[in-house]
């Protein structure tokens, strides 16, 4: 019996039964509203720590962890290179927008800043909390259809932006690609999150 192959199918749906459970705790479970001073420094936390994790050479955050790229994984049936988007200015732009929301809505509410609730609700009283992130999550996939496999993450993401000056390392090819048959980029290293991947997901 061929350990490998055995080994690879069980990795993957492992994996996607991850990606589900992160797909339910971010659009049942988290709500979409302006953070407090606390939960800012919380979640700064977080993502510093996601930065760190991807940057000790996981593919976990990206692979698995994030709900964005699971749901563009399930959708990548539809993928196609319809449009193509400068990373520079795709993920130059997203970075700037994150950087500058939380401010602009404590300028705006003033009061925001002082709350700290928590982001997580079970109430369902308070689905309308979440209509963002659903209606984002039914982007995701005409996303897919115009910008390609893991098209967000190629084009978009700033992510792996931040890993990469973490990491300061001008050496990107000697990490292996998870180069996958039909990558959408034609076999070309795209960046950091298809590299160093169990997966056949980004290219």
């Amino acid at each position: 019996m061929n350990t490998s192959a055995a080994s690879g199918p069980a990795a993957e749906r492992r994996r996607r039964v991850l990606q589900i459970i992160f797909v339910f705790v971010n659009l049942a479970l988290v709500e979409s509203h302006i953070p407090g001073a606390l939960w800012l420094v919380i979640g700064g936390v977080f993502w510093i720590a996601l930065v760190l994790i991807a940057a000790s050479g996981s593919s976990l955050v990206c692979g698995t962890m994030c709900w964005v790229g699971a749901i563009q994984d399930f959708a990548e049936p539809l993928a196609r290179s319809r449009i193509r988007i400068d990373p520079r200015w795709g993920r130059g732009l997203t970075l700037a927008l994150l950087l500058v929301w939380i401010p602009v809505g404590w300028f705006l509410w003033p009061n925001a800043a002082a709350h700290d609730r928590t982001p997580l609700d079970l109430d369902p009283a308070t689905w309308r909390s979440h209509l963002f992130g659903l209606g984002f999550a039914l982007a995701i996939p005409v996303a897919v259809m115009l910008l390609g496999k893991r098209g967000i993450c190629r084009f978009l993401c700033p992510f792996n932006t931040i890993v990469r000056l973490v990491r300061r390392d001008s050496r990107a090819n000697s990490y292996p690609m998870a180069a996958a048959p039909g990558c959408a980029t034609g076999g070309q290293r795209c960046d950091g999150c298809t590299r160093a991947a169990p997966l056949s997901t980004i290219s």
